[in-house]
């Protein structure tokens, strides 16, 4: 057999299993959709974590999921799945109206450092869209500013080529925005730079040390944020602002 048609061959047999993959993940949501439905948490626990171990993501795998969860009162990991559909889908105001609730269920009740108002404006500007969304937008502006460079360079007519510029500059400042927020949603994606802490009660120590101080204690479902990374230990952030170590173990990264 020549190599070309070996190539080919591998290249259908993937296709063929890729295919048969997602079938079976589509097949277990939807089973997780019915064990919902009919009230049997725990198997649509069981089926949608299936799911995401076959690599298969999505807003309302996670959103449905947490939903799960939350029936169960496990809080922590019905908040931590409503915040990867956040980071999938910020848009979405059932996502967040739950999450708002499930933390109502937490014990931690911590005060967050106002933000200032441009970084608010910048995190509104970045969850106005989805991730996906925000490459298609990007995509539209570097075609409509190609549009517009083009009716510039090759119009006879001044108004057309005065119109072309400013639209050509315009579209390419607001295009070159869009891009740089693309690049920040898709880096936010792929960094696993957020936590849940996991475990019922655990206590923030002052270096990545079992022996080391005390500083305080957290409880299941705290969001953190983790700056760092030393042999099964994270150094982490609350939202007022503290920071410490905590042990890989007690939290789930997102």
């Amino acid at each position: 057999m020549k190599p070309k048609q070996i190539i080919i061959m591998a290249l259908a047999c993937l296709l063929t299993f890729n295919v048969m993959a997602q079938s079976e993940s589509e097949a277990w949501f939807e089973q997780g959709n019915a064990a919902y439905n009919e009230g049997n948490y725990a198997s649509a626990i069981e089926l949608y974590n299936k799911v995401v171990s076959a690599d298969y993501v999505s807003g309302p795998l996670f959103f449905n999921l947490g939903n799960a969860y939350y029936k169960t009162k496990d809080y922590a990991h019905a908040i931590l799945n409503y915040e990867k559909a956040l980071k999938l889908d910020p848009s979405n105001d059932d996502v967040r109206i739950n999450l708002e609730i499930a933390n109502l269920a937490i014990a931690d009740r911590i005060e967050p450092i106002p933000l200032p108002f441009y970084v608010k404006g910048w995190n509104s500007l970045k969850n106005s869209f989805s991730p996906d969304m925000w490459a298609v937008v990007t995509i539209v502006l570097l075609a409509l500013f190609l549009l517009s460079l083009f009716v510039f360079l090759v119009s006879r007519r001044l108004a057309l080529r005065k119109a072309g510029f400013f639209t050509g500059l315009v579209t390419f400042v607001v295009f070159a925005v869009s891009f740089f927020v693309a690049l920040q949603k898709r880096s936010d994606m792929l960094h696993l730079d957020e936590a849940i802490v996991t475990t019922p009660t655990v206590t923030v120590k002052s270096s990545p040390n079992a022996t080391s101080v005390d500083l305080f204690v957290l409880h299941e479902g705290t969001k953190l944020k983790v700056l760092g990374e030393s042999e099964g230990w994270h150094k982490v952030k609350i939202a007022n602002g503290s920071v410490g170590w905590l042990s890989t173990e007690s939290m789930e990264l997102f």
